[in-house]
């Protein structure tokens, strides 16, 4: 039977209200889920929610027989606890793994731990299945709420050639059960060489919130959920090991490190970076990550081209709102920092405010006259100051003047207006 290591026990005691001992306790690592599609059901687990379900189960959730809180009549009683987790790639999948106790010579109702563990060492018992509750699952084609929303698509069918299945995005890791036949394929109990743990003596601090103090290449674990937010988490050791300097000893050094310091490629560290570029990217493949780099790069640069155009437009309506006192370069500036649709808003103000001053067409070069209405830069609507049929000419003139040097003083904006 297999026995807790002494930071196993260490970790299963801060669960255990009376200390366990090494002798009395039974541990066993599982395979939980991973984010591969579930062909017979067609759902797939998110790597966000593996994340979410990562730091339950370090925390601790029941183990249990065959999902017995779901059979009405059997009385639901644990007969274990997770005490750590761990999320790693194999191969292209993302899985979440678990470490399990048990306390041996105890019996729940009929059934004696102790058998339990013998049909594990001896392999007879090793499929396992999660419990879990779902808050959002979204459809892999449109990306809306697969039910009781306006997601017109069938999961299981195929549209212009791509399947349709449901992502469940988030929701709460209840228990874990070893039963039969489980419906994830490679979930189960596994031997201890199936994963890959963290150095000795490794632990996970709170990320702070200046992460530009990591070093570029150190891995961090977040986790996400509506109880708890964004949260992420730094391995202390790894980031302790980074700092220090190469020639206090290799003792010190990671295999990677070590690699890197030879000048050799590591193998482990580009796949943990393919999948880490694969889950940013929202591919499958290897293969697929090339084309969605090229289709990126050209969303992007119709965007850059699309915002250049539409920020000429926003300063050549200024200007012909404006005249010379509108500060061009000051405007592009700002403009820079601002969104698109911000831009647009702004744009269609200064058209109309040009198009109220001058009349319908034109340019106004009235020197430092700034008819800018109340609103122009927040993008509402702009006032027009020849509505007021009672004033002269030079009245309403003197009222624009008076309302765009408001505004843009109000707005932080002073640097549009053109000294002398």
């Amino acid at each position: 039977m297999a026995k807790p290591t002494e930071e196993q026990l260490v970790r299963i005691n801060q669960l255990a209200l009376v200390p366990l001992t090494a002798d009395e306790t039974y541990v066993f690592p599982a395979k939980l889920i991973g984010d591969q599609l579930i062909e017979s059901r067609y759902f797939r687990m998110t790597p966000n929610f593996l994340r979410k379900m990562a730091v339950q189960a370090k925390a601790g959730i029941s183990l249990l027989l065959d999902h017995s809180w779901a059979n009405l009549g059997i009385m639901t009683i644990p007969i274990g606890r997770t005490f750590d987790s761990r999320l790693q790639m194999d191969g292209d999948e993302l899985a979440l793994y678990a470490d399990h106790y048990m306390k041996l010579g105890q019996e729940v109702g009929d059934i004696k731990v102790d058998q339990i563990a013998n049909g594990i060492d001896a392999g007879t018992i090793f499929d396992t299945s999660i419990g879990f509750t779902v808050s959002s699952q979204t459809c892999s084609i449109c990306g809306q709420e697969y039910f009781g929303g306006s997601c017109p698509h069938i999961r299981g069918r195929e549209y212009d050639s791509k399947l349709c299945f449901v992502e469940i995005n988030d929701g709460h890791l209840m228990e874990n059960s070893l039963v039969f036949d489980g419906a994830y394929p490679g979930a189960g109990v596994v031997g201890m060489s199936n994963v890959a743990s963290e150095p000795a003596g490794a632990k996970w601090e709170a990320l702070s919130e200046d992460a530009k103090s990591l070093p570029s290449d150190g891995r961090i674990f977040y986790s996400f959920s509506g109880r708890s937010g964004f949260e992420g988490y730094v391995l202390k050791q790894e980031n302790e090991n980074r700092l220090s300097e190469p020639d206090k000893g290799d003792g010190s050094m990671t295999d990677a490190q070590k690699a890197a310091l030879a000048g050799q490629p590591n193998q482990t560290g580009a796949e943990e970076l393919l999948g880490q570029i694969r889950l940013s990217l929202n591919v499958q493949q290897n293969g697929e990550i090339l084309g969605r780099l090229i289709a990126l790069h050209a969303q992007a640069a119709d965007g850059l081209a699309y915002k250049q155009k539409i920020t000429d437009e926003a300063c050549g309506a200024g200007v012909r709102a404006l005249g010379e006192a509108f500060n061009v370069d000051s405007m592009k500036a700002v403009l820079s920092q601002l969104p698109v649709t911000e831009i647009e808003k702004i744009a269609n103000s200064y058209e109309l405010q040009a198009k109220s001053v001058l009349g319908g067409g034109g340019r106004h070069t009235q020197g430092d006259n700034l008819d800018l209405p109340n609103g122009a830069l927040s993008g509402s609507t702009p006032g027009n100051p020849q509505a007021a049929q009672d004033d002269d000419e030079e009245t309403q003139r003197l009222k624009a003047r008076e309302a765009a040097i408001a505004t843009l003083k109000s707005t932080g904006r002073g640097n549009l207006i053109k000294e002398g």
